[in-house]
């Protein structure tokens, strides 16, 4: 056995030390690093549906996976909301079921701020609910996203008389206020008729109101799932 002399072994013993002074500054900076990262992670604590479009309005960052950087636009679904990538064409569920405490990051991260309250006297029961200004209203029935509803409020008359630009919300097939009966059945196959409520339509899970009778006659209301309509 060789025994290293003392001259011999103080570069090792030097680079050993070195090595080992280094090590918890380098754990430390990716400590560092990772603390950054979920930071700039726009779904930090956000549990988000399977197959969600990684990247919200506002990150100023594309996550991980070739997500695409474009904000996903909300389409109106007859099984509650779908995210739609402006990019790709692609589409993901946030359904009918989900926990309201998830729902909400997600719809507040899209959409902004949203009025919160409580509808006491509803069919279904009492139903809290998320309202903005674009006439969107999202219905939870114990702790769950159970319905939407939308009106009139966010067509571009409105829009103009308050000075705001007109955000449209429509289904996946373009649907939405302002929508004429004429457009509505070229691409639904919806059974209209006279309810206490006016002309109304149902079709694929979406129930709504027209204005009148008429190929022209404009869709006036919309909603999907559990709702407080009274007849």
């Amino acid at each position: 056995m060789i025994i290293p002399s003392p001259l011999r072994s103080a570069p090792f013993l030097m680079a050993l030390v070195l090595l080992c002074a280094c090590q918890p500054t380098a754990e430390k900076r990716a400590e560092g690093e990772g603390a950054r990262d979920a930071e700039a992670d726009p779904h930090a604590g956000i549990d988000l549906p399977p197959g969600h479009p990684a990247v919200l309005p506002g990150d100023g960052v594309a996550a991980q996976g070739g997500a695409s950087a474009h904000p996903p636009v909300i389409s109106l679904d007859g099984e509650g909301l779908r995210l739609v990538d402006p990019k790709s064409g692609a589409t993901r569920p946030v359904g009918f079921g989900m926990p309201e405490d998830q729902l909400l990051p997600i719809a507040e991260k899209l959409k902004g701020p949203a009025e919160k309250g409580r509808a006491e006297e509803c069919g279904a029961g009492p139903l809290s609910f998320l309202r903005w200004s674009d006439g969107l209203t999202l219905y939870s029935l114990d702790g769950l996203f159970a319905g939407w509803s939308l009106d009139e409020t966010g067509t571009p008359a409105a829009a103009k008389a308050k000075g705001k630009p007109a955000p449209r919300l429509t289904t996946i097939s373009g649907i939405g206020i302002g929508s004429t009966r004429a457009q509505l059945l070229d691409v639904y196959d919806a059974k209209i008729e006279q309810t206490t409520l006016g002309t109304e339509f149902n079709t694929a899970g979406l129930s709504g109101i027209l204005e009148g009778t008429g190929g022209k006659a404009r869709v006036t209301n919309m909603w999907s799932g559990v709702n407080c309509v009274f007849r």
